[in-house]
């Protein structure tokens, strides 16, 4: 099978796109929210750090066309990319873009050496190799990292500025291999400079690898833009500026208008050159976000792994609306039943009953104005089980007199279970635990409703597309 009609395959997949990207978007969200947790992931492509951006990495490096002549004819490098190589060196070292290197360091009897480079536009990847008879995954374990390695970037100050992927080490007949990409929407390097790189760990193996990776620049072309799209006389509007073409990817720059109240709305987009083809979704980034009056203006830098045809003479630019809705906290120190409603949406719950029952609190409610025909049984299940109480004195918000969720998560409480009623009214219990039941008076707490989780699954809003010219 060749490139053209590998790539042509997977791109005739269907997949759930609105579902997915929900999903990722709804993750992010909830990420944000909740505490990491300690075990380990068992996911094979990895981001550096918790405070490294995350990258929205849709199966890029995990599905990889099979040696082509290009390939073949670097045989040892070719081997690599079979192997570990991410799709954008991939495409690049079809074109010859790919820099061939044999750089070594040793330490502690482990020799690492940087078997090639690339840098196309804001990406820049590394291929490399471990070798040593203390080199092996067996030995991971609690001594290292899944991917069988650390290391930071620059004097390591830097790090939380740059996204990265990685592979988890691979091995081969001649030592360990693998592969990683990093992303800076800000990166402004030369046409030759050079990547400060420091690996750390190999398989539970401590010790100091050091390089100066030569990152050759490949041409780019920026095409400046004015097209603009706007709904509801621009409350909502998505303004492109330029496009720049890489030899393997894509980026575009654009501004955003949200309203203020609905800051957290998110516009994404999805492009199509004229041809046809769809531009692979790589990294969205919020470069900046300044409020002025009653709007969010945001600029953004959206990296695709996709080249664009020179063959293309216009981008299609499809904007959609994610809405975002915010808990709401609502006291339980209030006759029932009482009506906690959404701040944005028609949505709500009725709240029928609470009543304590030993070590157990048992909230009663209706969730109202939610079409249960076109959601499906999972997210409403999901924000039910979500729904929680707080202590009212554990309340915290922010400067701006929004709820502070990061301060206030070690003090909510999560139902062990929330429970359907069979009458079809959308008719839930949610179930806590209480510590010390002598004490306990649910009036002192408050009721908080994570009616986000609701928005974020509605069908998106469609503005009207955009057409960007490239000529």
């Amino acid at each position: 099978m060749n490139k053209e009609r590998f790539h042509k395959e997977i791109d005739e997949i269907e997949v759930p796109k609105s579902e997915i990207l929900n999903a990722i978007d709804n993750g992010l969200e909830k990420g944000r929210n909740e505490k990491k947790p300690k075990r380990k992931s068992k996911a094979k492509i990895f981001s550096i750090g918790a405070s490294i951006a995350a990258t929205s990495f849709l199966a890029s490096g995990l599905l990889f066309a099979p040696i082509s002549h290009a390939l073949s004819s670097i045989p040892v490098l070719g081997s690599i990319y079979e192997k570990v190589g991410l799709q954008i060196g991939y495409e690049l070292l079809e074109s010859d873009l790919v820099t061939q290197l044999n750089q070594k360091a040793t330490s502690n009897g482990v020799d690492i050496t940087i078997t090639s480079a690339y840098n196309d536009g804001k990406i820049i990847g590394v291929t490399f190799k471990a070798k040593g008879d203390k080199v092996s995954m067996d030995q991971v374990g609690d001594n290292g990292p899944e991917t069988g390695y650390n290391f930071h970037l620059f004097d390591s100050d830097e790090q939380n500025q740059w996204s990265s992927t990685m592979t988890q080490l691979k091995e081969t007949e001649d030592g360990y291999i693998a592969s990683m990409e990093f992303y800076h929407p800000n990166a402004n390097l030369s046409e030759k400079n050079t990547l400060p790189l420091t690996f750390t760990n190999i398989t539970g193996v401590k010790g100091l690898w050091k390089f100066d990776v030569p990152v050759e620049h490949t041409p780019m072309k920026t095409i400046y833009s004015d097209a603009k799209t706007e709904l509801d006389n621009q409350v909502y509007s998505l303004k492109m500026e330029s496009v720049v073409k890489g030899k393997a990817t894509t980026t575009l720059n654009y501004k955003t208008t949200v309203p203020l109240a609905g800051k957290k709305d998110n516009i994404r987009i999805t492009v199509f050159d004229n041809e046809g083809n769809r531009l692979s979704k790589f990294n969205p980034d919020v470069l900046t976000t300044d409020v002025h009056g009653t709007k969010v203006v945001k600029d953004n830098q959206e990296l695709f792994r996709s080249k664009i045809s020179e063959d293309a003479t216009y981008l299609t630019v499809h904007p959609e609306i994610v809405k975002r809705d915010n808990d709401v906290i609502h006291s339980m120190e209030q006759a029932t039943p009482f009506v906690v409603e959404s701040s944005r949406f028609d949505y709500s719950i009725k709240v029928n009953s609470i009543q304590q029952e030993g070590e157990r609190l048992i909230l009663d409610y209706n969730i109202q104005n939610i079409n249960a025909k076109s959601m499906r049984e999972d997210i409403i299940q999901n924000f039910a089980d979500y729904i929680t109480i707080i202590k009212s004195d554990n309340i915290k918000r922010d400067e701006n007199g929004g709820l502070d969720l990061g301060k206030m998560l070690e003090y909510k409480i999560r139902s062990d279970q929330a429970k359907i009623q069979e009458d079809g009214e959308l008719h839930y219990q949610s179930t806590f635990d209480i510590k010390d039941p002598k004490t306990f008076n649910y009036e002192d707490y408050s009721i908080v409703v994570p009616f986000g989780t609701i928005s974020a699954n509605e069908e998106p809003v469609k503005m009207k597309p955009i057409k960007v010219e490239l000529e």
